[in-house]
C-alpha cells in the first residue's frame, strides 16, 4: 500500500453531507478517495465492487479513470448505480430531457395487477407507471415488465432514480424503524395519493438535484463511461473472466440478517417486481433472514467462523440450533464462494479491501471483521492492514426488542485489507 489505513476516514455515509440515493449500507465518497489513495488505484487500473449497492465505489473510481465494473443481485440497485456513472458530456442535458419526458409522459395501465398498489391509490399507480414508461419510451426499445435493467442505459438509469426518489418519498407512512424494510399493504389496497401534478413537481425536483449532485463530482470522462461493466450478477458465479481485475473494494453484507430487497420493494415495484419474483430474490441474497440449502465443501469456512457457529449452535435461547446456527452457516458458506471467485477474478497479488460490520447474537459477539480475515488466510491471503470504526447507526440501537447487551454496545465498522496469492492452487 502506498500509504496506510490509519488515514483513511469512517466509511459512513455523513447525514448532513450530499448524497446520491439513500442506502442504508451507502460508503462516504470521502472514504472511497481515501481508499484509493491508499491502495495506488489510479488511471488505467481496474476496480471491481461485487457487492455495489448504490455505486459510490464505481462512482469514485471512475472519476479517476480506472476501469470500473460491478454486480448486485437487487435490480434497484444496478439501476441506482448505473444512473450515478453518467460521463461529462451527458450531464447539460438532464434537466432539459428530463421535462421532455414529463411533458410527454400520460397515464398508463399497467398489464396485471400494478405491484405499485402496494403503497399507492389505483389513480396515482397509473400516473406513476405512465412516467416510467414514458422514461422507457423514450430512451430504451424495451417496454416489457419486469424491465431488463441490463439492457439500460445510464441515462435511462438516471431518470428511473429520479422517479424512485420521487415515488419513496411519499410513502413514509409505509416506513418503520428498521431502515432496510418497508411496510406494504395486503391485497393491493395502498392509500397514498399522488396526484399527477405532485408526481410532475417531486420527479422534476430530483432531476435537478441529482444532476447537480453529478454536476458537483469530479467528471467520469466518454472513455471510462464507455468501458464501465455493470449488471445484475450473484457473487458467487461471477460474469467474468479470470484475472481481469487489479483491486476488489467492497463492503459485503453484514451478519445481521437485513432484508435489503424488502427495504427498496417499491423501486423493484416501479420496475415491475413483485410477489414470487421478490420472494425469490430474497431467498438469493447473502445474509438474507431467510432459509436456503447452500451446499459447501468442509473445511473452508475458516477456525474462528467455525467457532462462532459452535458457540451460536449450543447457546440456550430460542431457535439457536434450529435457526440462528443454520442461518449463519448459510451467510458463511455464501462468502466462501465468494471468496473464491474474488480470488478467481482478481489478478495474483491483487488488492481486496472489504468493510463489514461486527454484531451480537444475544451474549455471543460476532466479530465478523476477525472471522472474514481467517477465511481469507485459509485461502493463502496476505492479510494487510485494518481500521476499525465505531458506528452509531445499527439495527441494535433502533431495535427495541434487542438484546440489552448488543443495544448497550455501539458496533464497529472494519476495513479488512488483504492482497491476493501471487500464483494459482489455492481452495477453488
Amino acid at each position: 500500500m502506498e500509504r496506510s489505513l490509519e488515514l483513511v476516514r469512517s466509511p459512513k455515509l455523513s447525514p448532513v453531507g450530499p448524497r446520491w440515493y439513500r442506502y442504508y449500507a451507502g460508503f462516504d465518497p470521502g472514504f472511497v478517495a481515501d481508499v484509493c489513495d491508499a491502495l495506488g488505484i489510479e488511471e488505467g487500473g481496474s476496480v471491481l465492487d461485487p457487492w455495489m449497492g448504490s455505486g459510490t465505489t464505481l462512482g469514485v473510481a471512475a472519476t479517476r479513470g480506472v476501469g470500473v465494473a460491478g454486480i448486485d443481485l437487487n435490480p434497484a440497485m444496478v439501476v441506482v448505480a448505473k444512473g450515478r456513472l453518467l460521463a461529462t458530456d451527458t450531464l447539460s442535458s438532464l434537466e432539459p430531457l428530463g421535462t421532455e419526458i414529463l411533458s410527454t409522459a400520460g397515464a398508463a395501465e399497467y398489464m396485471g395487477v400494478d405491484p405499485l398498489r402496494h403503497w399507492l391509490d389505483t389513480e396515482s399507480a397509473v400516473w406513476v407507471r405512465g412516467l416510467a414508461q414514458q422514461i422507457r419510451r423514450v430512451l430504451t426499445t424495451d417496454e416489457t415488465w419486469p424491465c431488463d435493467v441490463d439492457s439500460l442505459s445510464s441515462l435511462a438509469s438516471f431518470y428511473f432514480v429520479a422517479l424512485f426518489e420521487a415515488v419513496t418519498q411519499a410513502l413514509r407512512a409505509y416506513g418503520s424503524r428498521n431502515p432496510t424494510w418497508i411496510k406494504r399493504a395486503t391485497e393491493y389496497d395502498g392509500a397514498v395519493e399522488l396526484s399527477k401534478t405532485q408526481l410532475e413537481s417531486a420527479f422534476s425536483t430530483a432531476v435537478k438535484r441529482l444532476a447537480v449532485y453529478l454536476r458537483s463530482a469530479r467528471n467520469i470522462t466518454p472513455e471510462t463511461h464507455d468501458a464501465a461493466v455493470l449488471s445484475t450478477g450473484d457473487s458467487r458465479k461471477m460474469p467474468f473472466a479470470k484475472g481481469t481485475f487489479d483491486t476488489i473494494v467492497t463492503s459485503p453484507p453484514y451478519l445481521t440478517r437485513l432484508d435489503y430487497v424488502m427495504g427498496h420493494a417499491p423501486e423493484l415495484a416501479l420496475l415491475g417486481y413483485d410477489g414470487e419474483e421478490i420472494r425469490v430474490l430474497r431467498d438469493r441474497m447473502i445474509g438474507t433472514p431467510t432459509r436456503r440449502d447452500e451446499d459447501l465443501a468442509e473445511g473452508v469456512l475458516g477456525t474462528i467462523a467455525e467457532q462462532l457457529l459452535d458457540r451460536v449452535r449450543n447457546h440456550d435461547s430460542y431457535a439457536a440450533r434450529s435457526y440462528y446456527e443454520p442461518n449463519f452457516r448459510q451467510y458463511f458458506a455464501g462468502m466462501a464462494k465468494s471468496f473464491s471467485e474474488i480470488e478467481r477474478v482478481g489478478k495474483p497479488g491483487g488488492s481486496v479491501l472489504l468493510v463489514v460490520q461486527d454484531s451480537r447474537f444475544k451474549d455471543v459477539h460476532i466479530d465478523l471483521a476477525a472471522a472474514l480475515t481467517s477465511m481469507g488466510e485459509r485461502r493463502g491471503w496476505e492479510v494487510g492492514p485494518r481500521k476499525d470504526f465505531v458506528n452509531v447507526r445499527s439495527m441494535a440501537q433502533l431495535n427495541k426488542n434487542a438484546h440489552p447487551l448488543a443495544r448497550s454496545i455501539k458496533p464497529v465498522e472494519s476495513a479488512i485489507s488483504f492482497s491476493l496469492p501471487r500464483s494459482t492452487g489455492g481452495l477453488g
